[in-house]
């Protein structure tokens, strides 16, 4: 291959790789890409056929491979499992797995971030193969995020009690999830409530509070989950009330808020609380399934009618 492999080459044949209604070769020198109809059959048969080399196959068994790979890598556990269960119906398993990932758009995002790094590596083995065909040598592979997506799917991560060196993280953390929580609200106003609930709320490293952490093996900080405890007249014993629970975008989809409110709760029992509440709203209500999954259940229910579009 005398060819450079760029970016947009390397695009080019991923998309000819996954076009399962036509066979496609390139040009040796200039990296032409055809279809084998567009070449035309006769030339390939005659001695110009050496310039002309097929691409990598990709069939729909490469596929189902990948998913496997992908599914043994990921760390969130019911999708893992569901996904796990996709693979193994018999029919229908690609529609099955992409309508599993659609309920969660972090590891929907992160399986076409593998398959993107899987293909590009197929293409880049593909490529030197070619090279070391025409006696030339073996090309490096150009730096992408095969490495840190890799490190990514198979992290294994701590849970611990918070620590001084998280502080700065968790607050910028806690500040961007409460404004994520009402997108279209007033960005102002939104600020000045974040400012207001947090005055009321203990220092996270103080007594008062009970906060678990979740970091890499690198101490790089992922995600984390806050509570105090309330006080609820009605009921007789302690009350820990969840303040907030919020996962950096990138680790986002492996399962570590369910890891952390799993903690959380063997926490409040050890410690003896009566109850472990959370309160949901905006786009918070999104987590009302992994509440739910854990055990919790409503005790309440505030309703809102918007009366300038009542109709009677």
């Amino acid at each position: 291959m005398d060819f450079p492999l760029t970016p947009e080459m390397i695009e080019q044949v991923i998309f000819a790789m996954e076009d399962q209604q036509h066979e496609y070769y390139i040009h040796r020198s200039s990296g032409e890409l055809l279809r084998a109809d567009e070449i035309g059959d006769t030339e390939i048969d005659r001695d110009e056929a050496d310039l002309w080399a097929a691409i990598p196959d990709w069939q729909p068994v490469h596929g189902f491979l990948l998913m496997e790979r992908f599914v043994a890598r990921l760390r969130n556990p019911l999708l893992r499992n569901q996904l796990k269960e996709a693979l193994a119906s018999g029919r229908g398993v690609f529609r099955k797995f992409k309508d599993i990932l659609r309920g969660s758009r972090e590891v929907e995002r992160l399986w076409f971030t593998y398959k993107e790094c899987e293909l590009k590596k197929t293409v880049w083995n593909w490529y030197n193969e070619q090279r070391e065909l025409a006696g030339l040598e073996r090309l490096e592979e150009q730096p992408g995020e095969q490495e840190s997506l890799e490190d990514l799917l198979g992290i294994d991560f701590a849970i611990l009690p918070v620590q001084r060196r998280h502080l700065t993280d968790l607050r910028s953390l806690d500040e961007r999830a409460f404004a994520d929580r009402y997108p279209e609200a007033e960005a102002r106003s939104v600020a000045e409530v974040f400012a207001e609930n947090l005055s009321a709320r203990p220092e996270p490293d103080s007594e008062e509070s009970t906060v678990f952490v979740a970091e890499t093996p690198e101490k790089d900080f992922a995600a984390f989950i806050w509570a105090v405890e309330a006080n609820d007249p009605l009921v007789p014993g302690k009350v820990l009330q969840l303040q907030q629970l919020a996962v950096m975008e990138r680790y986002r989809g492996m399962g570590l808020a369910a890891m952390l409110l799993r903690r959380l709760i063997a926490e409040a029992r050890d410690r003896g609380y009566y109850r472990l509440r959370s309160e949901l709203s905006g786009t918070g209500m999104r987590l009302a399934g992994l509440f739910k999954n854990q055990g919790f259940y409503p005790i309440s229910q505030v309703m809102e009618i918007d009366p300038g579009r009542w109709e009677q």
